[in-house]
Formats: C-alpha cells, sequence, structure tokens
C-alpha cells in the first residue's frame, strides 16, 4: 500500500514582520493621539461654555428679580485696612437661579463676618458649584491653602471657581494712599461687577452685547499656597493686562492672590459671557484698547468687531 505523507506547511511571523507591525501600530496611535486630545480639549471646551452660560442667565435671572445685578466685590467701609466686614458675592448672591438653593439657605447673611458661616462644612456651605469650574482646569475643584494665607476668608474644602466678575478696565485696586494699593475692589469701577457695586441694565449705556460681564480665571497648580479663587468674596478682576497676562499661570506667570487677570487653560484665549446673555471666546492677542471699550458699561465707545 502506498503510503504518501504531507508535510503541512506552517508558518509565523518573522521577527522583522512582528517588528514592521508595531511601528505601523506606533506611528498609527502618534497620529492619532493628537486627535483624540483635541476631540476631548473640544468638549471641555464647548462644557466650559455652556457654564459660562448658566452664570450668565442666572446674572439675568437676578437682575429680573431684583431689578439690579449682584454686588461684585462684596466688601464694605472703603478700601484702607482690613476693619470692616466681608459680604457673599455675587458668586453666592446668585445660587439659588443655578439650582443651587439648598447651598444657598444653609448660609448665615446676618453674623458680623458673613464672608465664612460659622456654620461652614465643605458639604453643606460653600461647596463646588459645577458650573463655575472649567473642565480644562487640573486643579482640585475645592481650595487648598497649603500655606495658611487668608485662613480665616478662605479654608480648606471651600468650593473653587474659574469664573471671575468683570470689574474694570484699569487697575481694580483700591489705591490706599499715592502709590499704595490694597487688595480689596474699588467702589468705583467702570464694569459692572465691582466693589459694592449696584448696576442695572438702564446703567449699561454701551450696550450689552458690546460690555463683558463674567469670564474665565485660573489659580496655581503649584504644590504650595493658595490654589485658586473662591466664588464667595473677592471675585472680581480687571481687564488691565489683558488676556492670559503675566500675572497668570497660562501666561508664563506665577499665581498670586492679587493681582491677577482673566485667563484660561483653553489655547489662545478665555470664554466671556457679556450683558446680553451670550457667550464669546475672546482671543488673548485682543488690542487693548478693545478689550478696554468692552469692559466699561458707559464708556461710549464706538466698537467694531471682536
Amino acid at each position: 500500500m502506498l503510503q504518501i505523507n504531507v508535510e503541512k506547511n506552517k508558518r509565523g511571523f518573522t521577527l522583522i514582520e512582528l517588528l514592521v507591525v508595531i511601528a505601523i501600530i506606533a506611528i498609527l496611535i502618534a497620529l492619532l493621539l493628537p486627535a483624540v486630545q483635541q476631540a476631548r480639549e473640544a468638549a471641555r471646551r464647548s462644557t466650559c461654555k455652556n457654564n459660562l452660560k448658566q452664570v450668565g442667565l442666572a446674572l439675568h435671572n437676578y437682575q429680573d428679580t431684583h431689578s439690579t445685578f449682584p454686588f461684585g466685590g462684596a466688601i464694605t467701609g472703603g478700601c484702607s485696612g482690613y476693619s470692616s466686614s466681608h459680604m457673599f458675592s455675587w458668586g453666592v448672591h446668585i445660587l439659588p437661579f443655578l439650582d443651587q438653593a439648598n447651598l444657598y439657605n444653609n448660609l448665615n447673611f446676618s453674623g458680623s463676618t458673613p464672608f465664612v458661616p460659622a456654620n461652614f462644612t465643605s458639604s453643606t456651605c460653600l461647596s463646588v458649584v459645577s458650573p463655575y469650574l472649567c473642565p480644562s482646569n487640573p486643579a482640585p475643584d475645592t481650595l487648598v491653602n497649603r500655606a495658611g494665607t487668608f485662613a480665616g476668608a478662605l479654608p480648606d474644602g471651600m468650593g473653587r471657581t474659574d469664573i471671575g466678575g468683570v470689574a474694570d478696565s484699569v487697575n481694580w485696586k483700591c489705591e490706599t494712599s499715592p502709590g499704595v494699593y490694597g487688595v480689596r475692589p474699588t467702589p468705583t469701577g467702570n464694569g459692572v461687577l465691582f466693589g459694592i457695586s449696584s448696576v442695572k441694565f438702564r446703567d449699561i449705556i454701551d450696550g450689552t452685547s458690546n460690555t463683558l460681564l463674567v469670564g474665565e480665571v485660573t489659580g496655581s497648580l503649584s504644590a504650595s499656597g493658595l490654589n485658586g479663587n473662591s466664588y464667595t468674596g473677592y471675585d472680581v478682576f480687571d481687564t488691565s493686562n489683558g488676556i492670559n497676562s503675566i500675572d497668570t499661570v497660562p501666561g508664563g506667570g506665577t499665581f498670586a492672590f492679587r493681582p491677577q487677570g482673566f485667563s484660561s487653560y483653553h489655547v489662545g484665549g478665555a470664554h466671556f459671557a457679556l450683558c446680553d446673555g451670550s457667550v464669546r471666546f475672546i482671543s488673548e492677542n485682543i488690542d487693548q484698547g478693545t478689550l478696554s471699550n468692552i469692559t466699561t458699561r458707559a464708556g461710549g465707545e464706538v466698537v467694531g468687531e471682536f
């Protein structure tokens, strides 16, 4: 009987072929990763824009209810010294219009220094409010006061914010004496939200579509010191140094509680809500004169495209 042996041809990948496949996969990953990162940042940027929209609408609803916008930097007694009481700023007063009535109702507005109520806990008072946060900011959602600075006003666990009120087109700090500035916002800002402000729609003579209301701010990514801003008290800023200036971390500077300006971790600029309720992404390269013009509420400037 004739027996035929058929040898099966078994062949696997050679080492060179395997290395080529790995190299191709690595190249594909290198090509796709930036696209994935860009898509994620686009989603974060869209979320941030929606947050600004919510805050802008909350400010509008507050104005409709009280016939005025809330005051910005809530400090009484002028600019010099620290003897006068602190009060909650605009970020606290619009909480009921951001579906945060429970947080608002837990606050004590009758104390001698209601900036931090006696019943403060990070879970029931002044805790994290999602619309105030930008998902592109890698900092913790709560304040971390590592150095103990401002310990009485900004305790650990208080909700952080990435949104500040637009107070002025010039340096917002009070001049306590010629050439000497304190950290309290001036009560005479030319924006909408400044120290003890009470601006109504009728006061925005330059037009609501040409006047900034709130914008993005950033804090610190350092392992020491205060890591950001609170929505409770000093949450107003000026546009005198532009957007993403050297006073900010995105601008290449070092964060300081004061001074600072508007900035974001989005490439090229920051989101702002205007007084008409719209939200615009404004370039960090905007002409400073134009930025000043859209900051003032009654400057009488003619504003073109921006």
